[in-house]
Formats: C-alpha cells, sequence, structure tokens
C-alpha cells in the first residue's frame, strides 16, 4: 500500500474527487446529467429563472409607472400612486447604506 497524505485519505473516505482530477468539462457533464436524471433540480432551477423574470419584469413595470407620475397631469390624476411610489423611494434611501 502506498504512503497518502493524510487530507488525500479523508477526501477518499469522503468520496471526494482530488481537486486535480476534476477538469471543468467533466463538472459540466456530471451538472448536466444530474439535471437530467433528477426533475427536482430541473424544477428548482426553472423556479428560480422565472422568479428572477418576476423581479425583472415588475422592476420594468415600477419604472414605467413612476416616470408616467413625472408628468404633473398624471400625478395630479392618481396622487395614491405618487404618495406610494415617494414612500417605497424613502424606504429604498433608507435601507440602500444599510445593505452596504
Amino acid at each position: 500500500m502506498t504512503k497518502k497524505l493524510l487530507n488525500e485519505r479523508f477526501q477518499e473516505l469522503a468520496g471526494i474527487k482530488p481537486l486535480e482530477t476534476l477538469k471543468e468539462d467533466t463538472i459540466k457533464e456530471q451538472m448536466m446529467m444530474s439535471m437530467e436524471n433528477d426533475p427536482v433540480i430541473k424544477e428548482e432551477i426553472f423556479t428560480a429563472l422565472a422568479g428572477l423574470a418576476g423581479v425583472l419584469g415588475i422592476a420594468g413595470v415600477t419604472s414605467q409607472i413612476e416616470l408616467a407620475l413625472e408628468d404633473p397631469a398624471i400625478a395630479e390624476k392618481y396622487p395614491a400612486l405618487a404618495k406610494i411610489f415617494g414612500f417605497l423611494q424613502k424606504m429604498g434611501n433608507s435601507l440602500g447604506p444599510g445593505i452596504k
């Protein structure tokens, strides 16, 4: 039996492949195979992408409403929207520094 480094033996016992045997192409193939074989992973990925699309969509709608409210006639016609977006802007402005 050849001598191995302790961390290599632990990796072998844990079922972890050494980094030098992992190549980018094999990792991509393994991920694609696991997605094809496990419908739950595929569903989770598509759910995350759908959520991201929803967030981007609502951001677009929100910015369009804000642009429309810059018109004084529309802001006068829909004062509640102006108040709501003013409140959301204040919240965003105060939360922004806390996120950093």
